[in-house]
């Protein structure tokens, strides 16, 4: 397909076809219009970048061109980090979350549920649990009050502990289940990290977000996390079925309190 023919000349400073009048001599050689030759050198600079971002390339991007947009998502004019940091999340849909990942470590976590669960026989089952996962002590317990019988522990190792809670976080994405299943919660920080994102990428002084969202049914089940960075989370789900992630973090935790009476033969 042929490129479009532009009438007049182009100002590389307001981006824009002119007709000649619009140029002096001098300014038609520099390709910069009357309009614009009055703007200081600051002015220039900035236009012309935002006229760069403006026409941002949508194929595949260099390795140069990544580096010089993530460069103006921290650009110190306003205007310029703002469209920079609009392009990039557009571009780099997951770079935040990931961002997240390398900074969320979960020192406790606790997950209680009283509803119905599919387990991982594909049974439908009714149960009314707490989980809590220590990773000082790195234990896993168990309440069930369904019966009278005492809280059951697990212990883990330091490895093993280390993978749950990676776990959790890398794979799960429990930092991210109020925005991505539409959940209650407190403490959400994807949106106060979305904020902080490229102003300081590696900043840990987050604060709390209270979402103000009614309940409409009663709770079935709610989780609460603390990380290691004093950030605490807590999530609460009215629905009748968990949601999918939340279920794997069910099946998980479990299934370390299986028996051999409930294992297949």
């Amino acid at each position: 397909m042929p490129k479009k023919k532009h009438s007049g000349h182009y100002c590389k400073i307001c981006g824009q076809y002119k007709a000649n009048e619009k140029f002096s001599g001098k300014g038609h050689a520099a390709h910069i219009c009357k309009a614009c030759s009055g703007l200081s050198a600051a002015e220039k600079a900035e236009a012309m970048t935002m006229n760069r971002l403006l026409d941002f390339p949508v194929g595949r991007l260099s390795e140069s061109e990544i580096k010089w947009l993530r460069n103006r998502t921290h650009d110190k004019r306003p205007e310029v980090a703002e469209l920079a940091q609009e392009i990039y999340r557009q571009r780099f849909p997951y770079a935040e979350r990931n961002a997240i990942k390398k900074q969320l470590v979960i020192n406790r976590l606790t997950f209680e549920i009283h509803g119905e669960v599919w387990d991982s026989y594909g049974d439908c089952l009714t149960v009314s649990q707490c989980f809590k996962v220590c990773r000082k002590e790195r234990t896993v317990t168990l309440r069930d009050f369904n019966t009278e019988g005492p809280e059951q522990a697990v212990a883990l190792d330091g490895g093993k502990m280390a993978k749950l809670l990676k776990w959790i976080v890398h794979t799960l994405e429990i930092f991210m289940w109020p925005q991505d299943y539409g959940l209650r919660g407190t403490g959400g920080p994807f949106l106060e990290m979305s904020l902080n994102f490229f102003d300081d990428p590696d900043g840990e002084d987050w604060t709390d977000i209270m979402e103000d969202t009614e309940q409409d049914q009663d709770e079935t089940w709610q989780a609460r996390i603390e990380y290691s960075n004093g950030m605490v989370q807590e999530i609460h789900g009215g629905d009748e079925e968990l949601p999918d992630r939340a279920e794997e973090l069910y099946l998980a935790l479990a299934e370390y309190f299986e028996t051999e009476e409930t294992e297949w033969e």
